[in-house]
């Protein structure tokens, strides 16, 4: 997938749109895809993504993430 096609889905997850993906778009992101997590393997999922520890997911880190899947 390119990465405009990745920048359009992260984008769309990105419901509030200040350029990244918090823990409540994530778990929405996870529903969408069919992940069907529990609440414990989503926040162990969106920390292990979020490496920089901010507390967001940005547009890097969802790309590292979604090439890795």
């Amino acid at each position: 997938m390119s990465d405009d096609r990745l920048r359009a889905r992260f984008d769309a997850f990105d419901a509030d749109k200040n350029g990244k993906i918090d823990a409540a778009e994530f778990e929405k992101l996870l529903d969408k895809l069919g992940f069907g997590y529990s609440d414990k393997q989503a926040r162990a999922a969106f920390e292990s993504i979020d490496v920089n520890g901010s507390g967001a997911i940005d547009f890097d880190e969802f790309l590292a993430w979604w090439s890795a899947i």
